[in-house]
């Protein structure tokens, strides 16, 4: 998935945020790496990523078989196109 990304966010941890159950909005605090041309450029922290969670499960492109199994939640990677981060 990243050697494919011109330019684009890799999520690993998310810090913090909220999300309203009624409309879908949502905000996230985010740590993770800058892709660039399919190479991690550099590390990034203290982003937000922002939206509404029915608007962001359509634009789901790709998900991996890379499940995490050190976790009671195996979700794999899952790869989202125009989504929206500030802190860039």
């Amino acid at each position: 998935m990243i050697k494919g990304m011109q330019r684009g966010i890799l999520v690993t941890t998310f810090i913090g945020g909220n999300s309203n159950s009624t409309t879908g909005d949502f905000s996230y605090g985010i740590m993770g790496v800058l892709i660039e041309n399919g190479r991690a450029v550099k590390p990034v922290n203290e982003m937000n990523i922002s939206g509404n969670l029915s608007e962001l499960w359509n634009q789901l492109v790709m998900v991996g078989n890379d499940e995490y199994v050190y976790s009671a939640r195996r979700r794999p990677s899952m790869y989202f196109k125009d989504v929206f981060f500030s802190g860039v």
